[in-house]
């Protein structure tokens, strides 16, 4: 793949790894200590905003670069530290580290910034998406549920998004995917959140189940489910909430 000259001084000539997942977009990670994420063009302009924003407020990676030619190019700084798949050994501290980042997260001002209004999370604007489908919906994946929150159909989920709808809020400021790999950790405290493309003003719940399925998932039980709820502090969310957030994600 020719890449732009523009990135050349950050891709330099060795030591880069392909540290690409599941999506379409491509991901390197240069030994000048940048990450390169490359997509169609258009895709990245919103994850390149989202990056400012979360950067600016002290808790997301530098974006020092975002240039649209063939193909949408994010260049970001490297963050210190590992994610929080890397400190399962010690389930408590994972949950604790994970409640407090997103604890601090979501105090975080919903109204206008220095430069205007926050975005509304593209993820919120999926589910409302979802809401106004064909009836019965189209698109249905049951692999996002959690064993606690699992629901027993597609017609009982679009039957809780749409009574569950109305309960949704957008009013905080939410990572919009915040599993254990887009959290980092540095010398047992919290660092930066990355991969905030999700990121916006919705729902606090959103956050909150993606985070107990990720502890889920990566754990291999919902032994700290209650752990983790707990910690983050009930008096903070309704847990009835995260069976309309189940609904709503299985209809992605």
């Amino acid at each position: 793949m020719k890449l732009p000259s523009e990135l050349l001084r950050f891709l330099g000539t060795d030591d880069v790894i392909d540290r690409s997942g599941h999506s379409p977009a491509k991901v390197f990670e240069t030994g000048k200590g940048y990450f390169v994420k490359c997509d169609q063009p258009g895709e990245l302009a919103r994850e390149f905003q989202m990056t400012q924003l979360f950067y600016e407020m002290g808790f997301g990676p530098e974006a020092v670069l975002y240039t649209t030619l063939d193909r949408d190019y994010l260049v970001t700084r490297k963050v210190p530290g590992e994610d929080l798949t890397k400190d399962l050994h010690d389930p408590l501290h994972t949950c604790r580290l994970l409640a407090e980042a997103l604890r601090m997260l979501h105090a975080q001002p919903a109204g206008r910034q220095r430069d205007g209004a926050l975005p509304v999370s593209s993820r919120y604007e999926r589910y409302m998406a979802s809401a106004d489908g064909p009836s019965g919906g189209g698109y249905y994946d049951p692999s996002v549920y959690t064993d606690r929150y699992r629901l027993s159909s597609k017609e009982e989920a679009w039957e809780i998004m749409q009574s569950g709808r109305k309960l949704l809020r957008c009013d905080t400021l939410i990572h919009g995917d915040a599993c254990l790999p887009n959290v980092m950790a540095e010398g047992g405290a919290f660092r930066s959140f990355i991969d905030v493309a999700m990121g916006g003003i919705g729902d606090r719940h959103i956050d909150l189940y993606w985070a107990v399925w990720s502890l889920e998932y990566n754990l291999k039980t919902d032994a700290y489910t209650d752990v983790f709820l707990d910690l983050y502090g009930r008096g903070n969310f309704t847990e009835d909430m995260f069976r309309v957030i189940a609904a709503f994600e299985a209809f992605g």
